[in-house]
């Protein structure tokens, strides 16, 4: 059965003819494109997968927006986790419907987005953001999926924050010195619990490196690559653009 769409959903409008797209919020206004005016309150009563006509007759799709597309269209004061990383993360660290998650630097929410997309009712994630302007826009960007599970927002400094100790399901930390507070994380899972790392530098993952071991298992670092692949009869190749280098993903699991 089809699901209607309500004045505040999100859309993912695809031109039929053009390989065009758009990330739009249901609302009463227009949306202009180069392919014509779209009135977006036409979109309120259909079911996602009907159609709508821009001012220039061009044929539109409406489609119901995945995780990726809230992520990539996400407001981003800061760098984002890519959904090439979550989706290795989402896998490597066990998440389930009741996980209870830790995050350390929430940033603009986008592996916040990705973690909660997952969770049910029973699960939970805290989130911590010393920045209050980047824990502010993460809210706004998480919200907008409508999130089954209880999410906390926390502005403040984990290394001085009070955390509960064997609690956690897995934790996931971004931040400059996560060698820092391994131990607190390492306390803060459940026996089993796993971790994962966010980190840009070489260098900070040598310096990772030299604690991670004695706290965590089965400990691992990786780069995660995606190479597009031109999708066209009898012009099949690479595309010439690609999202290589992001960051170092570490993770482990408490010994």
């Amino acid at each position: 059965m089809k699901e209607t769409i309500k004045e505040g959903d999100y859309v993912l409008l695809y031109s039929l003819t053009k390989n065009r797209r758009w990330f739009v919020k249901v609302e009463k206004r227009k949306f202009s494109t180069d392919l014509g005016v779209v009135d977006l309150a036409e979109l309120i009563g259909k079911k996602y997968g009907d159609t709508i006509y821009t001012s220039k007759k061009i044929k539109l799709k409406a489609v119901k927006p995945s995780p990726y597309d809230y992520i990539m269209n996400s407001e981003r004061p800061t760098q984002i986790v890519y959904p090439k990383d979550i989706g290795y993360l989402l896998l490597r660290l066990g998440v389930r419907p009741d996980s209870k998650i830790l995050e350390v630097g929430t940033g603009s929410g986008g592996l916040t987005t990705g973690f909660a997309w997952f969770l049910s009712e029973e699960g939970e994630i805290k989130t911590y953001e010393k920045r209050r302007e980047f824990m502010e826009v993460a809210r706004r960007n998480v919200t907008r999926i409508r999130p089954k599970c209880k999410i906390t927002f926390i502005n403040e400094d984990f290394m001085e924050a009070k955390v509960e100790e064997e609690y956690y399901d897995l934790a996931f930390v971004d931040m400059d010195s996560p060698w820092k507070i391994i131990e607190k994380i390492y306390n803060s899972l459940k026996p089993s619990g796993r971790a994962g790392f966010l980190l840009p530098t070489y260098n900070q993952v040598d310096k990772l490196s030299a604690k991670i071991n004695k706290y965590f298992i089965d400990t691992e670092a990786v780069e995660v690559f995606i190479r597009r692949i031109r999708l066209k009869k009898g012009m099949i190749r690479p595309e010439f653009q690609m999202i290589g280098y992001t960051a170092v993903v570490v993770t482990g699991i408490k010994y």
